[in-house]
């Protein structure tokens, strides 16, 4: 999946270049974005974010002290992935960096998770914590799952959104952890997108024991599956498993298996995007059981789905055109945007190198 988000202040500024050099690239994109000097003024309100292709990766700590020492920005976060983008432009298997600044609130950001400050109130405590954070994850991390809840805790509302990199660095690193906490006065707008369309009805779990889904809807989770694909089999091969996957559709299913969860669905805009979505990973044919990448439970929302070109193409305009919306009925403008991506979407499944980016180009506009 993947997740987006708008701030809208003044207009935000953004330096791309692709270059084997890590200085080489950093002296070009500083010159776009009309800073570097050598005496650098101090800019109290700006927040820096660069993000770095893995083949320059290695040279985090050394950008990072660079921009410091270059530039009147002096907070930055940072990260590097297999692939970047800017503005109506990708940069994949080569070495390249991506730098924003962003204009914001004196005082309205700090670094995240950081460490506590002193005389700070316990976490959670009203009027503590910030109203959103962005973070970067090193996906090296053996506890991923148990650092996120951790992480959502110290935000209020538990409004998190980032994602996973290769490496990452800033004033907040922790662990394999960076990012940057705002406060309500910047204004941000986050969405998500998956990419998937939904096969059948939405279904509720009624029964399951670690990975296993037992029971859908009161009906054996494997049957609900293959009705939702229309699968009729002759009772001879009902419980042989090797019949079972032969007579799948594999055409329909060739980007894969999947199942969305969604915890309380009634509290949350409509949409398919709203839905967590998993690996469907295998079937117990003799039990009629489903088993998924993740420990399910009971009582939550669940549908089939797959992924493929044509979902992916309209569920992120689905999202961009709500993301415009809201943003035009608070009456304002968007200043800047992030946008997180999954090493299985870009060309993979868009097609071309580009054609993501100018999907959201053509739909949010020519933003930063």
């Amino acid at each position: 999946g993947r997740a987006g988000a708008i701030a809208t202040m003044s207009t935000f500024r953004v330096g791309h270049a692709t270059h084997p050099r890590w200085s080489m690239a950093l002296e070009m994109a500083l010159a776009q974005v009309g800073t570097g000097t050598a005496t650098p003024a101090d800019e109290p309100g700006a927040l820096g974010i660069v993000y770095l292709t893995d083949a320059l990766g290695a040279s985090v700590p050394e950008v990072l002290a660079a921009l410091r020492g270059r530039c009147g920005v002096r907070h930055w976060t940072a990260a590097s992935a297999p692939a970047i983008c800017a503005t109506g432009v990708e940069y994949a298997d080569e070495p390249a960096l991506v730098l924003m600044v962003a204009d914001l609130p004196r005082g309205s950001f700090e670094p995240f998770p950081g460490p506590p400050r002193k005389g700070r109130e316990a976490p959670g405590a009203p009027g503590t914590l910030p109203a959103t954070a962005l973070i970067h994850v090193d996906v090296g991390l053996t506890d991923v799952g148990e650092q996120i809840p951790e992480l959502a805790s110290r935000v209020r509302e538990r409004a998190l959104f980032g994602a996973l990199a290769s490496a990452v660095g800033g004033p907040g690193s922790r662990a394999g952890v960076d990012g940057v906490g705002f406060s309500e006065d910047v204004r941000l707008i986050t969405g998500l997108t998956q990419g998937c369309s939904a096969i059948g009805a939405e279904h509720r779990i009624t029964a399951c024991s670690g990975q296993m889904v037992e029971s859908l809807d009161g009906r054996p989770a494997l049957d609900v599956l293959l009705a939702d694909l229309d699968v009729r089999l002759p009772p001879a091969s009902a419980r042989d498993g090797e019949a079972i996957l032969r007579a799948l559709p594999a055409q329909r299913l060739r980007e894969g298996r999947f199942v969305g969860r969604g915890r309380d669905v009634s509290s949350r805009r409509p949409g398919f995007g709203d839905y967590a979505v998993r690996s469907g990973v295998g079937i117990d044919p003799s039990r009629r059981l489903i088993a998924i990448g993740e420990i399910p439970r009971e009582g939550e929302h669940l549908v089939f789905c797959t992924r493929d070109r044509d979902a992916a193409h309209r569920d992120l305009v689905r999202i961009v055109a709500e993301l415009r919306d809201e943003v035009e009925q608070a009456g304002q403008t968007v200043a800047g945007a992030l946008y997180h991506s999954c090493v299985a979407r870009g060309s993979h499944l868009f097609g071309s190198q580009g054609a993501e980016l100018a999907t959201i180009r053509h739909h949010l506009g020519d933003v930063p």
